[in-house]
């Protein structure tokens, strides 16, 4: 769920606000925030699960390993492989490697998704029903408290969540994104499907990032239309110089009549760089 939030952010991000002075969060403060808010409601038992479970999270967050590990042991096989893949993500989010790295050792799937607990019924009405009481709850700037509480309402609706690769880009966390690569982390297994994951690290300008992901198979002619919207005319060269094909980023643009090209010159990148933006099949048409 976080990740198509992130991802929501980033069309903010490449685009003008609506709104010239709301800066929307960052995807690596969605992360801590998460994590933060998790730790907090586990503690006041106000998550969806027993409580031994809100124990699991608690210790998983805190990075007690040992704990994480023996309470995992007392559960049935079926049960232990749940909360340890759901362990997996949660780690991931808290950007934990080492405990990412054990958890993998353990037996958790490192292309799998894991089960995020959701509110309580009575405390996610209460909240509902308590955020509606602002007038300006579905505003850009509501009441710090409903705020707050609309984060507890978007960051734990209950379901799946993304697999730690996923959540390892989101969270700008390169120790866990190399570790889940030596577990064999399968980019093409990731979610949401057909999600480009190198669309935040290219808006951080996070070139290591970049460079992880194509080094294991990431196509950077997939981030190119991305950098050049943003302007980052040093992203753009980092992709150019790895190989981005301005007639494959092309194809990624739905906007008739723009091209890579266009953008680089409606950004000011310098003409040496736009020249190297042009699709020679473009221009053979033009």
């Amino acid at each position: 769920m976080l990740l198509r939030i992130a991802l929501l952010v980033i069309g903010l991000l490449l685009v003008k606000p609506a709104v010239a002075d709301v800066k929307p969060i960052s995807p690596v403060r969605m992360c801590t925030n998460q994590t933060d808010l998790m730790r907090k409601l586990a503690l006041q038992g106000k998550l969806d699960v027993p409580p031994a479970i809100n124990s699991l999270l608690i210790n998983v967050i805190d990075g007690k390993l040992p704990q994480v590990r023996q309470q995992l042991g007392t559960m049935n096989k079926v049960d232990a492989a749940r909360w340890r893949q759901s362990a997996l993500i949660i780690a991931a989010y808290a950007r934990l490697s080492t405990i990412v790295d054990s958890l993998l050792d353990d037996g958790a799937l490192v292309d799998g998704r894991g089960s995020m607990p959701g509110l309580k019924r009575n405390f996610h009405d209460q909240i509902v029903a308590d955020v509606k009481k602002d007038p300006k709850w579905d505003s850009t700037n509501p009441d710090p408290k409903t705020a707050l509480e609309l984060d507890e309402l978007l960051m734990f609706p209950g379901g799946h969540d993304a697999p730690a690769l996923s959540i390892a880009v989101m969270c700008d966390d390169v120790k866990t994104l190399d570790i889940v690569f030596n577990h064999h982390a399968d980019l093409e297994a990731q979610w949401p499907k057909g999600a480009n994951l190198l669309l935040l690290p290219i808006i951080r300008g996070d070139t290591v990032m970049v460079q992880r992901l194509i080094d294991h198979g990431a196509d950077p002619s997939d981030g190119l239309a991305a950098a050049t919207a943003s302007g980052h005319a040093a992203m753009v060269q980092f992709l150019l110089d790895h190989g981005a094909e301005p007639c494959r980023a092309n194809l990624a643009i739905r906007k008739p009549g723009v091209t890579v090209a266009s953008l680089g010159k409606s950004k000011g990148l310098p003409d040496s760089m736009k020249k190297r933006l042009v699709c020679p099949t473009t221009a053979t048409m033009n």
